[in-house]
């Protein structure tokens, strides 16, 4: 059904267009042991930016945050074939939305 709804391009809003491809998904259930071999570096930094968290929990979590991002900036690019770019001035409500909040 997922793919009968992206089909359908701007019928449907672009936040249920981003639950079709999964971008709500926020963690899966079912594990998959893998083995992986990353920069020290690397994991250090997550390690401390998430504290005592198992390290495969912090790893996941980013990795859906990344997917997530992926799907968004396919979206946006669907968008823009279908309807253009945005006008400067969206950009500029945007930014003052987001720095109207802190």
């Amino acid at each position: 059904m997922g793919d009968i709804r992206i089909e359908a391009g701007p019928a449907f809003s672009p936040a249920t267009r981003l639950r079709v491809r999964g971008l709500n998904v926020l963690m899966g259930t079912e594990k998959e042991k893998v083995s992986l071999t990353l920069d020290r570096q690397l994991v250090q930094e997550i390690r401390e930016q998430f504290g005592g968290r198992a390290l495969s929990t912090s790893i996941n979590e980013l990795l859906y945050a990344s997917l997530a991002q992926q799907r968004l900036a396919q979206l946006v690019r669907e968008m823009e074939q279908e309807s253009g770019p945005p006008a400067p001035e969206a950009y500029e409500r945007v930014l003052a939305q987001w720095f109207a909040n802190d």
